[in-house]
């Protein structure tokens, strides 16, 4: 059954091309089309805005890795870059503008498989005159720096006497009203390129743009300066069609020298637009060829919600710099202030480990860089070893606000105790850790950066146990989980779990080092001190308390949360378009005291660990857990459908996953204004994969337990597997797997408890019969 999730919101396929389309100016919906329209490479990403002035816009340029505190008091924030996507257009003396002139018709859409944006308009002047305007971008995957725009007016019922066409680089843009660039100058090479270079803190963003024109000629063309901007004027006369191109480089203090990014802009001009958009187009076909999801039997609607999903996860990924991570809005807006969450860890870096495994290392790295800082942290809150920020930016150090904004009513502002009291980020960056080795096997990272980030982990996870003399046993007190409705408790399931899988990670690797004489031991020992630890390590792993389920099944979420009363009218905040709008009838303090959750801790347990209970017992629990909670996380619905898929429940699985797809697509206006839901897009590939593929990797045998829904016929996908490329096709009648080469060392494939083995290709069949076994078919099979 075809999904309606979106109404706003239209699909149209061509040959090639798949289309998101706004068939209205809709200023209600401005601030969520220009984010989740945006346009990004990795290295930048450009808000979708009109590219004339609007009441209702939020202008954006998101460069990756540039941070910067404006004042003392403020927090450490992606700086929004100067805007590129302006232009002015000036029809005999009359202004076009999208709130003032008369508009027939307004269309803007994005290709989601090339990230092409393209815009339509068509104004009535006073005159009567009606003026077509067409508008191109795209942001380069074949060059990083590369912004290319093109811009058409056409004039359909005579010819303008005096155009005026504007545009230029504005640096007058903020967030939200703070300005980040202690100065900024502009000047022109040549009558023909415009620069803008911001200094900021520790870093100067340089800006260079230059126009062509392709129809029309230019009767007059100058230049003004303005504060902080720098803008070209072209004139026009006796004109009905012109078009210019608008090429934008763009580059942070240190990649590239000025004259040749000067040199680029020459090239960029003369190649122009299409020729430029070709070679782009190109970088994205290799993409899709590796990342693409292909089902068999889906819907369009939902096909394309995939794939939009897929291109932001390329567009949100750094290219090659470790110093950058991947923020909660990727770089589509100013939420959360484009800080690194456990997000990436968790919901985002297996989509990388499993197709871009290099990508996935960098960004680990990015982890590494800040180890120093994490020490520091913990030593501060009087523990050792390394605590992970929970709100990360460039250098590592915790970035979370101590206070929230004040309380209009009190004039008082709130703790923020996530930055304190969410200890679990330290356990999700191991875990992140520890499936990169399994599934790469890049033994060179574990012995430069990822041993030495396990042990200082372990260390943090011991030295904050606390002995329970009653229990004998170590409980983890005062933490928040991943569901932030309940603050301030008392060995949550999520973070006891996680602590004891980082201890036993680091034991395991310790007693390895230790007994295979490794060289790298000497090293580590001296920067970790793991071989004194290795005793605390496995008492720790003896008495560490891991809630099991009740009688009931249950599994408590923490000591106190099955004994609170629930909340009766949960389902009115459940249908609720406004997140978190229990919060608007509930203090935080009341909602602490509720059978109620924001998400629910317990599942994302499931879905990090399928077998860590049995079937019977995770069907209990997310019935249970899905009662109480709220939804109010962007991560919430594709957590359930992960963990209903892998219990075999499809309708379950299917009802959270459509929800899940449409996060971001949905009819809600006020949802993604500040940005994309980046976890949720990795939440999506999750489900895909690990719950309905039903695919787990060990690092030596493939576990594939397919749950597809019912209209799905088969889904089919590639994953590196110990650095070789393995298609997949995966039904519920066959299995098929071919890899681009054979494997060194066989691995074993396990379906339903029987084993396989598979070095190049492996296809399995499902018996019709009464047993309906899995069979092997054939050694050798093509998908192609």
């Amino acid at each position: 059954m075809e999904c309606t999730a979106m109404e706003h919101y239209k699909i149209e396929k061509e040959k090639n091309r798949l289309w998101l389309t706004e068939n209205s100016y809709a200023p209600l919906y401005e601030l969520k089309t220009e984010s989740i329209f945006a346009q990004c490479n990795g290295y930048m990403g450009v808000r979708a805005v009109h590219p004339f002035l609007s009441v209702e816009e939020s202008r954006g340029m998101f460069l990756c890795g540039v941070f910067d505190k404006a004042y003392e008091n403020e927090v450490t924030e992606l700086v929004n870059c100067p805007d590129i996507t302006w232009f002015g257009i000036e029809i005999d003396a009359e202004k076009i503008h999208t709130d003032s002139t008369k508009l027939h018709s307004c269309t803007r859409k994005i290709d989601i498989l090339s990230g092409e944006l393209r815009l339509f308009y068509v104004f009535e002047l006073s005159t009567g005159t009606l003026v077509e305007i067409e508008v191109k971008r795209f942001a380069s995957l074949d060059n990083k720096h590369l912004f290319m725009q093109s811009y058409r007016v056409h004039i359909c019922n005579g010819i303008g006497k005096n155009i005026k066409i504007t545009t230029g680089i504005n640096g007058q843009i903020t967030n939200s009203g703070v300005s980040h660039f202690h100065s900024v100058t502009e000047r022109v090479y040549d009558r023909e390129v415009m620069e803008s270079r911001g200094e900021l803190e520790e870093n100067i963003v340089t800006v260079l743009t230059a126009c062509t024109i392709k129809t029309g000629t230019v009767a007059k063309k100058d230049f003004t300066l303005k504060r902080r901007s720098i803008y070209g004027i072209y004139s026009f006369t006796e004109e009905n069609d012109i078009e210019i191109e608008k090429a934008a480089y763009i580059y942070q203090g240190g990649e590239t020298e000025d004259c040749r990014a000067r040199r680029y802009m020459d090239c960029f001009k003369n190649t122009g637009y299409q020729k430029q958009f070709c070679m782009h187009r190109k970088q994205m076909q290799n993409f899709w060829r590796k990342a693409g999801i292909g089902i068999e039997g889906n819907g369009l609607e939902q096909q394309a919600a995939i794939s939009f999903s897929q291109y932001h996860m390329l567009g949100m990924t750094p290219p090659d710099r470790a110093e950058c991570s991947i923020a909660a809005k990727g770089l589509t807006g100013e939420g959360y202030k484009g800080h690194v969450f456990w997000d990436t860890e968790i919901f985002i870096l297996p989509f990388l480990i499993y197709t871009y495994p290099e990508k996935a290392r960098q960004l680990l790295m990015f982890r590494y860089l800040g180890l120093e800082k994490a020490r520091q942290k913990a030593k501060e809150y009087g523990y050792q070893g390394a605590m992970f920020p929970w709100e990360a930016a460039k250098t590592g150090e915790e970035e979370t606000p101590k206070y929230a904004a004040l309380n209009i009513h009190t004039g008082k502002a709130n703790r923020v105790w996530s930055g304190i009291k969410e200890y679990h980020v330290t356990a999700d960056v191991i875990y992140a850790v520890e499936q990169y080795f399994t599934v790469t096997g890049d033994r060179e990272f574990m012995e430069q950066c990822g041993y030495e980030m396990i042990f200082e982990a372990a260390k943090f996870w011991v030295s904050c146990a606390k002995w329970d003399e009653t229990e004998h046993r170590y409980c983890i007190y005062d933490v928040i989980g991943p569901d932030e409705y309940t603050e301030h408790i008392n060995n949550n399931a999520y973070t006891n779990y996680m602590a004891e899988f980082c201890v036993k990670t680091a034991c395991r690797y310790a007693r390895q080092l230790k007994e295979g004489g490794h060289k790298e031991c000497s090293r580590l020992e001296q920067r970790t001190g793991f071989l004194e630890y290795l005793e605390k390590f496995e008492e720790f792993l003896s008495k560490i308390y891991l809630p099991k389920p009740g009688r009931n099944g249950i599994i408590p979420q923490d000591d106190t949360f099955l004994s609170k009363p629930c909340l009766q009218e949960i389902e009115k905040y459940k249908s609720s378009q406004v997140k978190q709008a229990v919060l608007l009838d509930y203090s935080r303090d009341e909602i602490v005291n509720m059978q109620v959750l924001k998400q629910a801790d317990v599942i994302m347990l499931f879905d990090l660990f399928p077998r860590l209970f049995p079937d019977d017992i995770v069907r209990k629990n997310i019935l249970f857990y899905e009662k109480r909670t709220l939804h109010d996380s962007s991560l919430s619905y594709c957590v359930h459908a992960q963990a209903s898929a892998y219990t075999g429940d499809k309708k379950a699985a299917d009802r959270f996953f459509k929800k899940a797809l449409f996060i971001d697509l949905n009819d809600n206006p006020y949802d993604s204004a500040d940005g994309i839901h980046s976890a949720s897009m990795g939440g999506i590939w999750n489900c895909l994969i690990f719950g309905f593929a039903g695919v787990r990797f060990t690092g030596t045998e493939v576990w594939i337990r397919p749950c597809l829904p019912e209209n799905w016929k088969e889904i089919s996908f590639f994953l590196t597997l110990c650095k070789i490329e393995i298609q997949f096709a995966v039904s519920e009648k066959r299995i098929v797997m071919e890899a681009t080469k054979e494997l060194k060392e066989p691995l074993y494939v396990c379906v339903e408890d029987k084993r396989y083995t598979f070095v190049r290709s492996l296809e399995l069949y499902r018996d019709t019969g009464e047993t309906k076994e899995w069979k092997k078919k054939s050694e050798d099979v093509s998908l192609t």
